[in-house]
């Protein structure tokens, strides 16, 4: 109800003459009223802050430079002019919408493709005649030009009325090419246009229409190209043990999972390597779930942990732990919650609330994240940091606090060369500490106190005790009462005006920032400092009151640390530079183990974060704690969990499609809501929404019990050598509805280390069989979601079809016996009613193509297949690529 009364306040309040109040009309009382709801309104204006911040902080410094039609350099500008074109081309950018991105999954098949490709030929580097309407449409643009003509019309003292026409840019004609290919990213396109005017503009109709199918059918994942970079420097092998630690909502998950997903060799019959996705908070977790879905693998293991205290999983010997052992990931992926103004292109709302604060507020938690990130990688893997921001305090910071604190461990990996086409700057080795002396609240109730409505109404209250005294005053006593009441009054109305802060009133929302000169420091600071921002040049500098706030690791290196970081590795992505969002990105190889000292370091500095104290912030004061004590190893920090009661459980649900998971997103803040276990149990621990839904992680996978899984073996034939029961689990409180497939690596390295005792376990491996609704001989049936996993082992009902006789069992979801040719119809008439598994001649064991239709035989002479629309149409685009 009240969602439905908000929208209908807003419908009200879109006329431009509808009053604020019974009195004047906002148009009249603001002329700026109404632009402020537009959000294209507010990028077209800016943020004076931001500008000035990363002005100040030298990103501009650096120029593109092409030295063949192919590449190009990053060369320094050499003067102001250079300076500020280069600003110019990073604000055209970032104000200009981002174009959408996609790729074919690397676990398609080579022929498949191929097709693929051929289809896409027809759009890519084709000119295409469209119309574009902006924003807001032609009732706005007609309300545009009937106000410019009046405006016209005022000054050029005319008299007769105007019509409003239709303006005559209300649909802009553009000639672009739609898709083109992305160099630096394996089989991936960009279309220069936004995901509003895909949808819209009927010129796409067609490619649209195909993007959503081959999307819905796990073939094409639509993520920003620039969230495709971490992957791909990460490098992961089909054997490796992979750790995606802010996993949600997935794209980059999804596009690690499709090389672990890969066979390792021609006679592999699962994934040997395995990922495990997780995320802090259970509902974006559970959009994993959906996001991984479309690629179907068993090799995936999504979790919900808080990040920071993501358990060090450890080898047990003679029924004892060992504590003294490296990380079991061979790559792990640290995409940390972030200020995200990276994405300004695609979060127009970022441009009004940026603060620099935010990035301080960030820095303990992303350091923590990439601590325990460097502990769980095991030596001779990578681990990858990376962010959505272009804040050096979020970035490099972060970066040269963990190889600081490692003391050799870790170093930074150049993989730019590796990438043809990425244009990147170098990270940065020295960079400003700048922060706002007042916060963001501080500022707004400094900005309320001092409008013009506040001061009226403190001129109103002086003259109503004006009044007040003046009535009751009496004799010489009263009037010296009167004097200083008075006094006083006029002394409120003109502090007032006084104390109005000077930054809030030159910086508004509408102040556009424009230097004088780019080169100038010295004007580059008093235009940061008109701005609110002061600028601490060590520790030592910043106030006791902001030094919980403002870290010690905040700050650059020594120029002996800076030689030794290389800190230039480093990948800065701008916005301007591939038509992109803006991207950080950091390989670093963990080249030694973590010794007893450095051991000790990492748990002081989680210890440190996770208080948000600044005592023992810096590895300097980690020294002072035990770090040289003796060399006895520090206590392994376990997950943090809370305990729960049975009313406060919880129930998360939701059917999420593909096109809410945008990346990062992707634009975590984190202000995530956060869950806590304890036997099973979720607790809400913050957030609004009591939506009740169905529950998550609320129970342990266990090995199916033999007496389930005895009569299945002698139904469907499971005495393949390579066949094994162990790999079959169900859920603890499930009743035994699924058996889900679980593959061995998952089993020994994962589920046998006891991982499910220390975090909460969303969901693992697939369907195998499914619990029957109608009568069999047995209780469960063949289930489409991992059918490609058991159809290689059944020895019983299961047949191979030819090409006419497979796409005839896809044809209705009920067809006859007599319509398949007669030695197929033969085999089918032969199986008792129940669940069967039909496979494409040829490609019997390949669980890679999947061409494998689960059926149900009817009593009648009649078969039904048991798989989804979905599926259907990614069989027929794989039957087309072979065909």
């Amino acid at each position: 109800m009240g969602r439905n009364w908000s929208r209908k306040r807003k419908k009200n309040n879109t006329d431009d003459n509808k009053p604020r109040n019974g009195n004047v009309s906002s148009k009249e009382s603001n002329p700026d009223w109404g632009k402020e709801r537009d959000p294209r309104s507010l990028v077209q204006i800016g943020n004076f802050k931001m500008e000035a911040y990363y002005a100040y902080q030298g990103i501009h410094d650096f120029r593109l430079e092409m030295t063949t039609t192919v590449t190009s350099s990053v060369v320094e500008c050499f003067n102001a002019m250079e300076k500020e074109t280069e600003r110019q081309r990073w604000l055209t950018s970032m104000k200009s919408i981002l174009p959408i991105s996609f790729r074919i999954g690397n676990d398609v098949d080579p022929s498949l493709r191929e097709r693929l490709e051929l289809e896409l030929e027809e759009f890519v580097g084709k000119k295409m005649r469209i119309e574009v309407e902006p924003k807001g449409g032609n009732r706005r643009l007609q309300r545009e030009q009937q106000n410019k003509e009046q405006e016209e019309e005022k000054e050029d003292n005319k008299d007769e009325g105007v019509e409003a026409k239709l303006s005559p840019l209300a649909k802009e004609v553009q000639f672009i090419a739609p898709a083109r290919k992305l160099p630096f990213i394996p089989h991936a396109y960009q279309v220069n246009i936004d995901k509003q005017t895909l949808r819209r503009n009927i010129a796409f109709k067609p490619f649209h229409d195909w993007l959503k199918i081959q999307t819905a059918a796990g073939f094409v994942t639509r993520q920003e190209a620039v969230s495709m970079v971490p992957p791909v420097v990460l490098d992961p092998k089909p054997h490796h043990v992979v750790l995606d630690m802010c996993a949600a909502p997935g794209s980059k998950t999804s596009q690690l999972l499709e090389i672990v997903n890969l066979p390792s060799d021609k006679d592999c019959r699962e994934p040997i390597g395995c990922i495990v996705a997780n995320d802090s908070d259970v509902k974006r977790a559970y959009m994993l779930v959906h996001q991984m879905r479309r690629i179907n693998s068993p090799a995936v293991f999504i979790t919900s942990c808080d990040a920071r205290f993501f358990p060090l999983l450890r080898d047990k010997e003679n029924g004892t732990t060992i504590d003294f052992q490296e990380g079991i990931f061979d790559r792990v992926l640290c995409d940390v919650p972030c200020s995200g103004d990276g994405t300004l292109r695609k979060n127009p709302g970022i441009w009004k609330n940026w603060n620099c604060l935010n990035g301080y507020a960030l820095h303990p938690l992303q350091l923590a994240i990439a601590l325990r990130g460097a502990q769980s990688t095991n030596v001779g893997g990578y681990l990858c940091y990376s962010t959505c921001s272009m804040n050096p305090i979020e970035n490099e910071a972060v970066v040269a606090e963990l190889i600081r604190a490692s003391e050799g461990s870790l170093e930074l990996v150049d993989r730019k060369l590796e990438m043809t086409g990425l244009i990147t700057r170098p990270g940065m080795n020295r960079w400003k500490n700048l922060s706002e002396t007042k916060s963001s609240r501080e500022n707004k109730n400094i900005k309320k106190k001092n409008n013009a409505k506040m001061i009226a109404r403190r001129e109103e209250w002086a003259i109503k005790n004006k009044k007040e005294t003046e009535e009751k005053a009496c004799g010489t006593e009263a009037s010296n009462m009167t004097q200083n009441t008075l006094t006083e009054s006029e002394d409120i109305a003109k502090d007032a005006e006084t104390t109005e802060v000077e930054p809030t009133k030159e910086v508004s929302i509408r102040t556009k920032y424009q230097p004088n000169a780019m080169d100038d420091k010295e004007e580059l600071k008093k235009l940061v400092e008109s701005a609110g921002m002061v600028e601490f040049s060590s520790y030592e500098d910043v106030p006791d009151q902001m030094r919980q706030r403002i870290r010690p690791s905040c700050f650059p290196p020594s120029p002996e640390e800076i030689s030794k970081f290389n800190l230039k590795y480093c990948m800065r992505i701008l916005p301007q530079d591939m038509d992109t969002g803006g991207f950080f990105v950091a390989l670093l190889k963990k080249v030694a183990p973590l010794n007893a000292r450095t051991r000790r370091r990492f748990e002081a500095l989680q210890k440190d974060l996770d208080k948000k104290s600044v005592v023992t912030g810096t590895i300097a004061n980690a020294n002072k704690i035990d770090v040289d004590k003796d060399d006895s190893e520090p206590i392994i920090k376990k997950a943090k969990h809370e305990d729960v009661s049975v009313e406060e459980v919880i129930e998360v649900k939701g059917k999420i499609g593909d096109n809410k998971l945008d990346d990062r997103t992707n634009n975590r803040n984190g202000n995530e809501n956060t869950m806590s276990l304890t036997d099973g149990l979720l607790k809400k621990t913050s957030g609004k929404d009591d939506r009740k839904c169905t529950m998550i992680g609320k129970d342990k996978f266990l090995t199916v019990p033999d007496h389930i899984f005895e009569p299945l073996k002698e139904f469907y034939g499971l005495d393949d050598d390579h066949f094994e029961v162990g790999q079959y689990y169900v859920r603890a409180g499930g009743d035994s509805k699924v058996l889900y497939f679980i593959t061995n690596t998952i089993k020994k390295h994962l589920i046998g280390k006891g991982i499910q005792e220390k975090v909460i376990v969303i969901n693992t491996g697939l369907k195998g069989f499914v619990r029957n609704n109608k009568d069999c001989e047995v209780r469960y049936r063949v289930a489409q979601e991992g059918v490609h996993f058991v159809a290689p082992h059944m020895t019983k009902r299961k047949f191979s079809a030819n090409l006419k006789d497979f796409e005839m069992c896809l044809s209705a979801p009920t067809v006859q016996i007599k319509d398949f040719s007669d030695a197929f119809a033969a085999k089918i008439r032969e199986v008792t009613m129940g669940s069967f598994v039909v496979m494409l001649e040829g490609f019997e064991n390949d669980y890679i193509k999947k061409f494998v239709i689960c059926c149900w035989k009817c009593r009648g002479e009649a078969i039904n297949y048991l798989v989804t629309q979905t599926e259907i149409d990614g069989i027929r685009s794989k039957i087309r690529s072979i065909a």
